[in-house]
């Protein structure tokens, strides 16, 4: 019945597997967003899926958007309520800022909020340097934390964004480091929070900061979403950056999540306003077109697999995190089914989480989406000598000790019987020795009356 059904609807969605995805091409997708923006791509942000992409691998200006990866590494680096005092170099920082001065003492934390909502690259330029001890060195932190969160194509310059020969990025990328951002909940908190107070330092009166991202909260500005203008507020919005410089144009990486699935749009060399409006066609067009399902539970019991020449026969198995797939709005869980593939060989000792094979998703029963790693979810030493037999060694145990009982058991027989048989060669002996004298008794007895009989004749 899987089989039909999977057959049914690959035709009808017009699915191909691509590196485990679907193509974003759907018979139950929504007519393909009209965008503004010269380069875009939508993805599940819990899978990664790209759902629609245009000029996904174009080299352009990311803007302010480079500060996603300056407040991840800060937020990694440093300690949230940890105090930065500013350089004299820093309060020069040219574009968004908050007018650091020289001297003046600042949490990371609200240096993390001036850097998410206010774009500002005087606290890019601070938490950086605070980090390496130069921009220059931050770079490198920036460029290796991008390439471990999969952006192949990027290279960034500064922690700011500011237009510098050089500094550039893609949609995909951008979408990436998004997708890497966000799965630390400190990273989500800042992003998507809309106002936030900085109450006065040694230096400067408090300050009031708010997001420059126009989806968490304007109602009033009216941005084109497929040649209609609609509310820039978009419901489900939860951040992420924005970018604008006049060589990069309008960037925006947004994130919106409904109904247990999250999207993530990034757009760059749009407008002003197109940004926006490009962001919500694309979750227009997603959330019309597909959906997150959860595959497999983290809590899902995984059974349990044989072990060679361990303390016991087997070893339990967990999921190492819970599996996500995206499928067409219309699809259902149902369509899926899982194949355990373990290890061919599974030798004691294990540990506890060495991966010992996968679980596989499949779209039907043919059809690969994704793989979760399959865990140990206990340690196993190293069994006895009759492990080899497969014998656990609690079985093991008391085998020997039965085994060390009858032994002592026949080594006390053996004893008695040795015992017992000297004593009866001993009796034996005894009996001899006695019967001896008697019959020897008796001949001198014999002998006296033979004498006493010659005596009288």
């Amino acid at each position: 019945m899987i089989k039909k059904l999977a057959a049914v609807l690959a035709i009808i969605v017009g699915i191909t597997n691509i590196g485990g995805i679907f193509a974003p091409e759907s018979a139950y997708a929504a007519a393909a967003p009209e965008i503004i923006a010269e380069a875009g791509i939508l993805i599940d942000g819990t899978t990664g899926q790209i759902l629609y992409t245009k000029n996904e691998n174009a080299t352009l200006e990311p803007a302010s958007t480079t500060k996603m990866i300056t407040c991840l590494l800060a937020i990694e680096n440093l300690e949230m309520d940890h105090v930065v005092t500013i350089d004299d170099e820093t309060p020069f920082t040219e574009g968004s800022r908050i007018y650091l001065l020289e001297d003046e003492q600042i949490t990371v934390e609200n240096l993390l909020y001036a850097l998410m909502l206010e774009s500002a690259n005087d606290a890019a330029v601070a938490l950086a340097k605070e980090i390496s001890g130069s921009t220059e060195a931050f770079a490198v932190k920036m460029n290796e934390r991008a390439k471990e969160l999969g952006a192949t194509s990027t290279n960034f310059v500064n922690p700011n964004g500011l237009h510098t020969e050089g500094h550039l990025s893609t949609v995909h990328d951008l979408a990436m480091i998004a997708k890497g951002c966000m799965e630390n909940e400190t990273f989500r908190t800042l992003c998507s929070t809309y106002y936030h107070y900085i109450p006065a330092t040694n230096k400067q009166d408090e300050r009031h900061m708010y997001n420059t991202n126009r989806l968490l909260y304007d109602e009033k500005t009216l941005v084109p979403v497929n040649g209609v203008s609609v509310p820039a507020k978009y419901e489900g919005a939860v951040g992420i950056k924005t970018g604008y410089t006049s060589h990069a144009g309008g960037c925006l990486v947004a994130g919106a999540e409904r109904d247990g699935t999250f999207l993530i749009a990034v757009v760059m060399k749009s407008t002003d306003a197109g940004r926006f409006g490009d962001s919500i066609a694309l979750f227009d067009y997603g959330f019309a077109s597909y959906h997150t399902v959860k595959a497999a539970d983290i809590t899902d019991d995984m059974g349990r697999a044989s072990v060679k020449r361990g303390a016991v026969a087997d070893v339990g198995l967990e999921l190492a995190e819970s599996a996500y797939v995206t499928l067409p709005i219309e699809a259902s869980s149902s369509v899926l089914s899982t194949k355990l593939v373990l290890e061919e060989e599974r030798t004691a000792p294990i540990k506890k989480g060495d991966e010992l094979g996968r679980l596989e998703i499949y779209e039907g029963e043919s059809n690969l989406l994704t793989t979760v790693s399959v865990l140990a979810k206990e340690e196993v030493g190293e069994g006895t000598l009759l492990s080899v037999f497969g014998i656990e060694n609690h079985t093991a145990y008391i085998i020997y000790i039965v085994a060390g009982v009858i032994v002592t058991l026949m080594l006390a027989l053996t004893i008695a019987y040795i015992v017992l048989k000297r004593r009866q060669i001993r009796r034996r002996r005894e009996r001899r020795a006695k019967r001896a004298m008697e019959i020897a008794k008796q001949r001198l007895e014999r002998e006296k009356d033979i004498t006493k009989r010659d005596w009288r004749f």
